[in-house]
């Protein structure tokens, strides 16, 4: 049949349509392979860091394996300035590092809405330390600074609320009357909206909550409602697999949670405590099966205790330095010539800490009114038998605890 004129210009548009077809399919194709090539090279050179098999249930590890696993993990730590194990290094030029801080060009408020008045009239110094660390003896002390600051300070040495938040406290009494029908995690935001309500109200004044709870806390049967309690395993276990443990980590709270979550409302202090070695163990000798035990599970919360104050120097608000460490080896009469040297000594103790927390006054003659100087010693409380594995145990704290004070303050340079 013969073609018209007219039919030639539209066959010849056909064929370059299906010419032009023919060319995107043989693209695409091409692309698709060089896709799928890339795509298992890539899956190839990632092999080594994840496994893209199809998933499968694991079989539970049994407790020696699992602290075989802990310690291989704890592996990747070398010191505790870079949250590790151990450093010979110095100690770090806070200085130097407050001014890097105060270099940060996005401000906190682009991350996270800053309730500036809360800040303003709610304070909470937490008194951190390992268990035996004179918790007891340090919190008449700075409660009487604080009560001497004045009718506008009101110092809470029992906040039940906080308590709550922090530690799942008073389910009855507080948490249940919030409207929580179980104990939310500690940084659930409509929680932490009523512990600052019901711990610091608007009421003008400045609220200074005090919480002291040692790391660790409690027994394993502690009838108090801990959201993790003291763990069994942890009698087995080194200070490092301890450290690095979940349990540890939440235990009594979890103190990255707790700062991250509260520290948009609350001016958070941590006044650190550090009493000598011995002595912290010899206050707990029997505890944990005797002195060895105990003194591994509180050498893995000294190591715990340390990275997170190495990673949390300063404020993530102000840039103002976050903690202020207390040797209470310093603040002890015993280790003085006399009353005159002795008082000089506290005094300058007193007048740092009042700085640090931004409190007016830091003049306080009768502060140390009902403290007592323990008489025990410890190397006869802990048994000579105890003392070489206790001097071992001291020289593997050398670079982790205590942490260091600040250059050129006397007072905050702790012996082990």
């Amino acid at each position: 049949m013969a073609l018209r004129a007219t039919d030639y210009p539209r066959r010849r548009r056909s064929i370059v349509a299906s010419l032009f077809a023919l060319v995107a399919a043989i693209a695409f194709c091409l692309l698709y392979s060089a896709n799928r090539t890339n795509n298992t090279q890539q899956y190839t050179s990632y092999s080594s860091l994840r496994n893209y098999n199809p998933p499968t249930k694991e079989a539970p590890l049994d407790k020696k394996q699992r602290r075989r696993r802990l310690s291989i993990d704890l592996n990747q730590f070398t010191d505790p300035k870079s949250v590790t194990l151990r450093s010979d290094a110095d100690a770090p030029n806070y200085q130097d590092v407050a001014a890097a801080t105060q270099q940060v060009s996005t401000p906190q408020e682009h991350f996270t809405p800053i309730d500036h008045v809360s800040r303003q009239n709610c304070q909470i110094v937490y008194i951190l330390g390992v268990e035996g660390a004179t918790h007891h003896g340090f919190m008449p002390i700075i409660e009487n600074l604080g009560k001497h600051q004045g009718d506008g300070y009101r110092i809470d040495t029992d906040p039940r609320g906080l308590k709550a938040g922090l530690f799942g406290w008073f389910y009855h009494a507080k948490i249940k009357s919030w409207g929580f029908k179980v104990t939310p995690s500690v940084d659930d935001p409509e929680f932490i909206k009523h512990v600052v309500a019901d711990s610091c109200p608007n009421d003008g004044k400045k609220h200074v909550l005090m919480e002291w709870a040692s790391f660790p806390s409690g027994h394993e049967d502690d009838p108090r409602t801990y959201r993790v309690h003291r763990q069994h395993e942890w009698l087995g276990m080194t200070p490092e697999e301890v450290a690095n443990s979940d349990e540890a980590l939440s235990h009594p709270t979890s103190m990255n949670a707790f700062y991250t979550a509260y520290s948009p409302f609350v001016d958070i202090k941590f006044v650190v405590l550090h009493r000598p070695f011995l002595e912290t163990i010899a206050s707990h000798r029997d505890w944990d099966g005797g002195p060895e035990i105990h003194s591994n599970i509180i050498r893995g919360f000294m190591l715990m205790l340390r990275r997170f104050l190495d990673t949390h120097l300063f404020d993530v608000i102000t840039g103002k330095r976050l903690w202020h460490l207390v040797c209470v080896e310093r603040i002890m009469a015993k280790n003085y010539e006399g009353e005159e040297e002795t008082n000089a000594a506290r005094a300058r103790i007193l007048g740092s800490l009042a700085e640090f927390l931004g409190w007016p006054d830091g003049d306080c003659p009768h502060c140390f009114d009902d403290w007592r100087d323990s008489s025990k010693d410890p190397i006869e409380t802990l048994g000579e038998e105890n003392m070489p594995v206790m001097l071992e145990h001291m020289k593997w704290l050398e670079g982790i605890w205590p942490p260091p004070g600040e250059q050129g303050v006397e007072e905050q340079q702790c012996g082990i």
